[in-house]
């Protein structure tokens, strides 16, 4: 009966292991506004332009069972003009300063209780944005919209690492969120690096798009974010 037991007891006493990676994120930003009623206000690309973002992620595993947390914040700013279609186009300058933060926190099923191999992941994703819009038609007076929301999705994916050699791994991730956005998606494919010891690197190619309703000077409207490009992350396990 003790010979039979043993391994059990030991892989019930295999101790966690922590994860925390920090990025640096060259993300390609486009932000699209549509005045939602009569649809006569509607802005494309608003905001695009590639700006930097800083990002975390932390983990704790522990056989087929582990906790993720995760944190974007950026700031950035954008000048456009858009002309406008008639007879008589007039240019409209618009200015636009966006603060970002997202926050994540979920639990991940590892059937393999290995890191090689697919993990079920799911979890609740806290979007918070503040904007404000400078518009100045023509050479007449700028108006300034200043705009924010924040929503709380659930999302729910999977995940996939596959181990190539003893230092190199390639993995991919995607996810949907939903609740209090129209929708957000969230995608990545990327290598990783390993040492024999606790560090380790890791370039992704994410893609981060979400849409939700606002009110824009009072009045209902419709945003869109979306923000691609590759990522490079330390890592530290111990």
């Amino acid at each position: 009966l003790g010979a039979a037991t043993l391994p059990k007891a030991t892989a019930a006493q295999q101790p966690g292991e922590w994860l925390v990676a920090p990025s640096l994120w060259a993300s390609d930003v486009g932000r699209d506004i549509a005045a939602r009623g009569d649809g006569s206000g509607a802005f494309s690309d608003l905001v695009d332009k590639i700006d930097g973002a800083g990002l975390i992620r932390i983990e704790y595993t522990r056989n087929k069972i582990g906790f993720t947390f995760d944190y974007v914040g950026m700031s950035l700013s954008d000048n456009q003009r858009l002309p406008t279609p008639g007879p008589l186009p007039v240019d409209i300058s618009v200015r636009a300063d966006v603060d970002l933060t997202v926050f994540e926190t979920g639990v991940f099923y590892r059937p393999s209780a290995t890191d090689n191999g697919i993990d079920i992941i799911g979890g609740i994703r806290y979007t918070n944005t503040d904007s404000s819009l400078i518009v100045k038609p023509g050479n007449t007076q700028p108006q300034r919209f200043d705009t924010g929301d924040s929503f709380t999705d659930i999302y729910v994916g999977a995940r996939y690492l596959h181990r190539l050699t003893e230092s190199w791994d390639f993995s991919i991730r995607g996810d949907y969120g939903f609740g209090g956005s129209d929708g957000a998606l969230n995608f990545l494919v990327g290598v990783g690096w390993r040492s024999r010891g606790p560090f380790g690197m890791s370039l992704v190619y994410r893609h981060l798009a979400f849409e939700f309703d606002e009110r824009v000077d009072g009045e209902p409207a419709t945003s869109e974010f979306d923000f691609t490009g590759p990522a490079l992350g330390f890592l530290f396990r111990f």
